[in-house]
């Protein structure tokens, strides 16, 4: 009989956490709380699929890539298909590599400081630093999973209206980021095959790549 009570006890425990992790966070902080398993995140390796939708033309179409990011210090976004070309940033540098003209350009963080703040954010998105975000950004849950940012600096706002940031279920990696604009056009980047602290071969670096 205490055996019974006692199963029916760890049952009952189980739905409670069940039900509490499929609950809605009822505010960004709450929610990142629940990001725990990115903080521990050093590399990243993962393939995408950048699908781009331009509502005035009605038009859509698609980019495939891999990306490679070394926690703080450096990351690469590829372009593999319809065009071939690689973009490494660093936090002082940028450099860009197209297969076509098999050219390399560098520019200095120190020339153009934007390219500064470029790398940080895109770090913060990968890594769901949600508090260094709520800097600059509005953030609303929309549900369990995933998150929306409106812009609050002129420099952003420039360019798109409001993102939404998806996790996995897990909430080890971003599943997908949809960036909207003002005049209906839209981004989304969904990321596939996604590995976790796996390291990263140093050619992969290199420019052009080998």
């Amino acid at each position: 009989m205490r055996s019974l009570i006692a199963a029916l006890l760890l049952l009952l425990a189980a739905a409670g956490q069940l039900q509490a992790d499929n609950s809605v966070p009822k505010s960004w902080q709450e929610f990142a709380a629940r990001l725990q398993p990115l903080a521990g995140t050093r590399t990243v390796q993962a393939e995408y699929r950048q699908t781009r939708r331009l509502q005035a033309l009605d038009f859509t179409f698609e980019i495939r890539g891999h990306l490679y990011q070394e926690q703080g210090r450096r990351l690469l976004w590829a372009v593999n298909t319809p065009l071939h070309s690689v973009c490494v940033f660093e936090p002082e540098s940028f450099r860009q590599w197209d297969a076509e003209t098999n050219q390399i350009t560098t520019l200095s963080g120190n020339d153009m400081p934007w390219l500064k703040m470029l790398f940080q954010y895109q770090n913060n998105w990968l890594n769901g630093d949600l508090a260094a975000l709520a800097r600059d950004f509005t953030i609303a849950v929309l549900d369990q999973h995933t998150l929306q940012l409106v812009p609050i600096r002129q420099e952003f706002t420039m360019f798109f209206n409001s993102l939404e940031i998806r996790f996995r279920t897990e909430y080890d990696a971003i599943e997908n980021i949809t960036f909207r604009e003002k005049n209906g056009d839209s981004m989304i980047m969904e990321f596939f095959n996604i590995k976790n602290n796996q390291p990263i071969p140093a050619q992969i670096w290199e420019l052009p790549p080998k």
